[in-house]
């Protein structure tokens, strides 16, 4: 089962990174594992954490994969939630620019019941979305305003589960919104606020 999960999930990073992403109408994704119940969040705080990259970059591909604990790249203060729309002349969250930024965001999305649920992703430009390590998201190149296809989430019991985002803003205006339709419900909403959370980095001296 995990073997073909695997081979099923590098067949779409495959179409995805050519470019053919957008035929493809969803992605299932099962064997999700949380890393915290829903009561053990007692070290955990509001919102995703992110690191900055500063370079313009034109495929999600070209992004290095960070750890918050030993990056040297700056750690900004917590993203509280995703729905953002930034105008030309808008700083992009507190990376203190306005275009050519790349933003890695980890921490928790938190589950509140098991079932099935599905996520999607309004970004301009690139994004992949990762959750227990595996990518359910991809759009991975230069574009305006779109949504990614859907994934299909398959949640076996409640919890916080990583999350990992990768984002990038090249040139002009810029989204990202993260939106999630929840198990027996038809539409998609935004994930609100309180679904995100992340494990507070503290670095000694240099």
């Amino acid at each position: 089962m995990k073997f073909q999960k695997k081979i099923k999930l590098m067949i779409l990073m495959i179409l995805l990174s050519s470019g053919m992403g957008q035929a493809i109408a969803q992605v299932k994704v099962t064997d999700l594992v949380p890393a915290r119940e829903l009561t053990d969040d007692s070290v955990l705080e509001p919102g995703l954490l992110p690191i900055y990259i500063y370079k313009s970059f034109r495929h999600i591909d070209e992004m290095p994969f960070l750890n918050p604990k030993t990056t040297t790249e700056k750690v900004g203060k917590p993203i509280l939630f995703l729905n953002h729309h930034f105008g030309e002349k808008d700083l992009i969250f507190d990376s203190g620019v306005r275009q050519g930024i790349g933003i890695q965001m980890n921490g928790f999305l938190k589950f509140s019941e098991a079932g099935i649920y599905g996520m999607r992703a309004l970004s301009n430009d690139g994004i992949r979305v990762e959750i227990c390590s595996d990518t359910i998201l991809m759009d991975p190149r230069v574009h305006s305003d779109r949504f990614s296809r859907q994934a299909v989430l398959d949640i076996p019991k409640p919890g916080w589960y990583p999350i990992m985002i990768q984002y990038f803003q090249r040139v002009g205006t810029a989204t990202i919104e993260m939106q999630w339709k929840l198990p027996g419900k038809t539409d998609f909403s935004v994930i609100p606020a309180e679904a995100y959370s992340h494990e507070p980095v503290s670095k000694g001296p240099s």
